[in-house]
């Protein structure tokens, strides 16, 4: 691709999901931590300041990244639960999946704080928290929707605790290791185990601990 500097807003906007996809193909081929700002410009064959123009460092562009796969978690949300749930396995099982469609979102967030953040800029790391808190109150309508006898704190509880539970089960998760080729020890230890066996039953348990605990 010829750099050709964007002159209108939705020239701009074009050239930031390329910068944007163009990361998102480095990470799957590479990942995270061998990705660079450098390469990122050099896939688009645009110079480091050309890249400067639209971002000020790798972690913006992954911060983008990561909240554009927040927003498609939540639309897929949105479009497979639209009924109060009637059949509690049912639903944990279809959550867990509807989760783990969303894979690189869940590997991104379990090194957002610890990794991503710390050299993100202000601005962005401004616009990634807001964002977040609009997704997160989404995602909390819906399971009030979903089970009408929550209140909006069990509902918010649901939503924070499943997704601080996917995050630590992901990372170790046979899906995650076979998408970033590392070696599984099926004889170590208690195993490696896949991410639905594990996500489901702690999901189950917690609709459960929400609807018989006390109010918030």
């Amino acid at each position: 691709m010829d750099f050709i500097r964007a002159r209108s807003e939705e020239q701009k906007k074009i050239r930031i999901q390329q910068i944007v996809d163009a990361a998102a193909a480095l990470y799957a081929e590479v990942g995270y931590d061998k990705v660079t700002f450098s390469q990122i410009g050099r896939k688009l064959n645009f110079t480091r300041l050309n890249l400067y123009n639209y971002y000020h460092c790798k972690e913006d562009i992954f911060l983008t990244l990561l909240l554009q796969d927040i927003w498609a978690m939540v639309a897929d949300a949105q479009s497979t639960f639209t009924e109060p749930v009637t059949e509690r396995d049912g639903f944990c099982l279809s959550w867990a999946a509807m989760m783990l469609r969303h894979q690189r979102m869940m590997a991104l967030f379990s090194i957002v704080n610890t990794v991503i953040l710390k050299d993100a800029s202000s601005d962005m790391h401004r616009r990634f928290r807001s964002e977040m808190h609009e997704a997160y109150n989404l995602l909390t309508a819906l399971v009030q929707k979903l089970f009408p006898a929550f209140t909006p704190e069990q509902a918010a509880k649901f939503i924070e605790y499943e997704n601080g539970y996917a995050l630590i089960v992901y990372p170790a998760s046979l899906e995650y290791k076979n998408s970033q080729h590392i070696e599984v020890f099926k004889d170590a230890g208690f195993g490696t185990r896949d991410f639905i066996s594990q996500f489901v039953p702690f999901l189950k348990i917690l609709l459960k601990g929400l609807e018989n605990a006390p109010e918030y």
